[in-house]
């Protein structure tokens, strides 16, 4: 009998202490300031485009710039952040199928009207009928452009067209970073 009796004991001690041991992570958690919730997550999407276009729709694919003799060696285009995520930066292919070609960066602003850089330092992007071509320039939001041009480096023969390609990959996109609100 002793034996049942000890067990009872026991079991009504373990239901006494049983809110204790419960309260007592909790408690410990409330006490160390520590704050629990929910957080959501999110996707986006990473994509650029080589357009004439100022403002959307941009268009999708390669851009096809035509030049021809009796025109201008020069034209200029925007590439346009058109995902949902910011980029650090596009890689770029430029084929020809007669004139060899520049791509090339103004460091501060294009004067369209001369062709110059003032102020600043034009730099070549990459030159047709090379491997393709990755360019550090962040774009930081759906929408924001750079500037960039094409220049013809040989004689212009009859309507030479030079394709611009863009593409993004995944290491081209900023990291993303958890905010609190």
């Amino acid at each position: 009998m002793t034996h049942r009796h000890s067990s009872g004991v026991a079991v009504i001690i373990a239901a006494a202490l049983l809110p204790c041991l419960v309260a007592a992570p909790a408690h410990a958690a409330i006490k160390a300031g520590a704050v629990s919730g929910t957080q959501a997550a999110g996707s986006g999407q990473w994509s650029a485009v080589a357009t004439t276009a100022g403002a959307a729709p941009f268009g999708t694919g390669a851009l096809a710039l035509t030049f021809t003799a009796a025109g201008t060696d020069r034209q200029y285009f925007n590439v346009v952040n058109t995902g949902t995520l910011s980029l650090t930066g596009e890689t770029f292919t430029a084929t020809t199928t007669r004139s060899s070609a520049a791509v090339e960066r103004c460091s501060t602003t294009w004067d369209e009207s001369t062709g110059t850089c003032p102020s600043g330092t034009i730099t070549t992007v990459m030159n047709t009928g090379a491997s393709p071509t990755a360019l550090n320039a962040p774009l930081a939001a759906t929408g924001t452009k750079i500037r960039l041009r094409v220049r013809i480096t040989a004689a212009i023969q009859r309507d030479s067209t030079i394709t611009i390609g863009v593409t993004v990959s995944r290491s081209q996109v900023r990291t993303a970073n958890t905010t609190t609100s």
